[in-house]
């Protein structure tokens, strides 16, 4: 699935080779629930360039089915992690392949929602309805001893440099976001947000943009709401080293997916359909950008795309449709029942151009030193004026990992430190941008 390749960009000053590396969206993976207790959940495999579906891709590689509720999909140290809800496990696959390789099982009436790697072989798994988090060896795949009690149905998680950030949801009646230090697995901090939160995304100078889906009441012996009961989702922007909130905007209900484009401007909620919101301004647009009611969606920061999933009868084939950000239809596929998580695949593009003298003389971006790295290395880069800069680290697959510059500079040569002990082995991207040029390149964590 996923191919690192080398670009070569001649420099005309010394007629050395320098890299430059984008990404390009290659495949596209969903997620899909099935009807719960029949254990017929799926994945679909979309490949994007040759934009042809394929379902049932596991059941194709194995013979057997995935199991009870897909609820998402995760890649750590170029391994897929499906976690299966109501079968208490999670399947560990081949990217390529799709054959099983490995399994991490969970205790009966264990819930588990997602997974991410924090590092050093661990991985921190919610339980949506344990209340808790587990600690997992992804070296042995067995859940150690270490627990992490958090609050109501833990839901989300954000991986941010040394913490993570967990959407304590509540189905609305929760509206925490609990900050966890990696090294101690303690919380060290709790943020107040809008009803039911859930999905978080970075935003711009260290924070978190997290979306809330909102409570829908409480209802009498007759089941019938109780008037007053029922409170607002909404937006939150928060601080990630203070906790201090930023700002907020309520929304009547929402989805429990965010996306934000790469410059942090605009962010997309299901709210009603797709909604585009100015990220300075907070308004709430006249128009929808997409219309439908939607059951989950996920934003291609890379491409600048809405991929919507529709659930339909949520008995039958379900569809995935993507939209570019003025909300113009681009393509469409058929999926399995009840499509819910999408998982992006990237590559690195391969363009081979000539910088001019005066990009490679005075902004330039260095290849980190030592490369490959285990756990620290150094990114070197250079600006020819005084200026605001920003250096950030992303996954291959294009989440933000860390920022490691984001302020003003004065002109010159300028060496970053980047600490990698709480990742896991793999390709990661840094990016260099100062207001004009964006700079890429790629590292080789070891570990």
């Amino acid at each position: 699935m996923k191919k690192a390749t080398i670009i070569i960009a001649m420099a005309t000053l010394m007629q050395l080779p320098s890299l430059a590396q984008d990404l390009t969206l290659t495949e596209v993976l969903v997620g899909n629930e099935g009807n719960f207790t029949a254990g017929n959940a799926t994945i679909t495999h979309y490949d994007f360039e040759t934009q042809t579906a394929v379902d049932g891709v596991f059941f194709n590689a194995n013979g057997v089915g995935l199991g009870d509720v897909v609820q998402s999909i995760t890649e750590i140290d170029d391994k897929l992690y499906i976690v299966v809800n109501n079968s208490q496990k999670i399947v560990i696959a081949d990217p390529e392949s799709f054959n099983q390789i490995g399994q991490i099982t969970f205790g009966a009436g264990a819930s588990p929602r997602e997974i991410i790697a924090v590092g050093n072989d661990k991985a921190y798994v919610t339980d949506l309805f344990g209340n808790y988090i587990n600690v997992v060896d992804l070296a042995s795949n067995s859940i150690t001893s270490d627990t992490i009690r958090v609050g109501n149905n833990p839901d989300k998680m954000f991986n941010h440099g040394d913490h993570v950030f967990v959407s304590n949801n509540g189905f609305g009646a929760d509206s925490t976001i609990f900050k966890i230090d990696i090294a101690t697995h303690a919380i060290v901090d709790t943020i107040v947000v809008h009803r039911g939160p859930a999905g978080m995304v970075e935003g711009a100078q260290n924070s978190i943009w997290v979306v809330s889906r909102g409570y829908s009441g409480d209802y009498d012996s007759d089941y019938n709401l109780i008037p007053g009961t029922s409170l607002p989702g909404g937006l939150t922007n928060f601080n990630t080293e203070t906790g201090e909130v930023i700002s907020t905007l309520e929304l009547s209900s929402a989805g429990e997916d965010i996306g934000i484009t790469k410059d942090f401007n605009e962010i997309f909620v299901n709210s009603g359909g797709i909604q585009k919101i100015d990220a300075s301004d907070m308004q709430i647009p006249n128009e929808t950008l997409v219309e439908g009611n939607f059951y989950s969606f996920n934003f291609d920061a890379v491409g600048n795309r809405i991929f919507t999933a529709n659930a339909k009868s949520f008995s039958s084939a379900g569809e995935i449709e993507y939209f570019d950000t003025t909300g113009s239809l681009l393509g469409a596929f058929d999926t399995g029942i009840i499509p819910g998580d999408i998982f992006f695949t990237y590559e690195v593009a391969t363009t081979a151009h000539t910088e001019s003298l005066d990009n490679v003389e005075n902004f330039r971006l260095s290849q980190n030193y030592p490369n490959p790295f285990n756990p620290s290395t150094n990114i070197e880069f250079s600006t020819p004026k005084n200026g605001r800069v920003s250096l950030n680290v992303y996954s291959i697959t294009g989440q933000h990992i860390a920022t490691l510059v984001d302020g003003h500079l004065s002109s010159g040569v300028h060496s970053v430190a980047f600490n990698a002990s709480n990742l896991a082995s793999g390709l990661y991207v840094y990016q260099l941008w100062n207001g004009e040029t964006m700079l890429t390149k790629i590292m080789t964590l070891i570990k």
